[in-house]
């Protein structure tokens, strides 16, 4: 368990737990999240001395990493109150949706009905017809994978044979994660929507970088293997949206 107090000691400690040294530590951290460009050996000597100490984020963060938790003081807690109302596009999955199919179907195969649903649920998440996304990209062939929940669609995803998503809403976080699983294997590198500031602020954090359209929609594009094995991403993945917060936060 981190904490501010000791910090720079208990990181020593994980640290070579996990049987790293502090060149590779330092390039991993470097490797996952832009917070950490630029650390030195040095820098981390200094922390892991306690002659210099990090900032909450990147206490935060380092924890992450290690799939740790971290003790919050009364002034950390206070911050963290405050990023609670930071809007990450997805609500909490408090009662899971059993998905209990992934049907993938052609777009120009779409029933009325499906459509419908698929246009609805677009326009709702980007405040952008489907219509005018699409025409931000060249000509493709499009998957929409719907996820079914018995004869419910609860999301779906609009994808092109090279990785182009230019749709992925869904009804809950739960889904969300089912979603983002579901691409694995499928595109090496994938051009992704954002549909909160804070969320995009999180794909740069994680290295995939802006990808301009003429749409409203902010796309990011990045490799998706490198995505999967992101340790900040895992911990998203694992229902935990504090960092994303956090790092929103602290950039304003």
């Amino acid at each position: 368990m981190f904490k501010k107090e000791g910090f720079g000691t208990q990181l020593r400690l994980t640290r070579k737990n996990h049987k790293l040294s502090q060149f590779d530590f330092v390039s991993q951290l470097a490797n996952s999240h832009k917070e950490f460009t630029g650390l030195s050996q040095t820098t981390l000597s200094l922390w892991e001395n306690g002659k210099r100490e990090p900032s909450f984020l990147r206490r935060i963060a380092i924890a992450r990493f290690f799939a740790e938790g971290y003790e919050m003081s009364e002034q950390e807690k206070k911050f963290v109150s405050k990023t609670k109302a930071t809007e990450i596009g997805g609500r909490p999955a408090f009662y899971p949706v059993n998905i209990t199919d992934i049907a993938a179907v052609d777009f120009s195969n779409l029933t009325e009905k499906q459509a419908e649903v698929v246009n609805k649920g677009h326009e709702h998440f980007y405040t952008e017809a489907l219509t005018e996304t699409m025409a931000a990209f060249p000509p493709a062939h499009y998957t929409v994978s719907l996820l079914m929940n018995e004869n419910a669609i609860v999301g779906h995803y609009i994808a092109s044979n090279t990785g182009m998503i230019v749709s992925f809403c869904f009804i809950d976080n739960s889904v969300a994660i089912k979603m983002v699983l579901d691409l694995d294997g499928k595109f090496t590198s994938v051009v992704l929507p954002t549909r909160t500031p804070a969320i995009a602020s999180f794909f740069q954090d994680l290295h995939f970088e802006p990808y301009p359209t003429a749409s409203r929609v902010k796309f990011y594009k990045g490799s998706l293997k490198d995505l999967y094995q992101n340790p900040f991403f895992k911990d998203l993945l694992n229902n935990n949206a504090d960092l994303v917060r956090f790092s929103k936060a602290q950039k304003g």
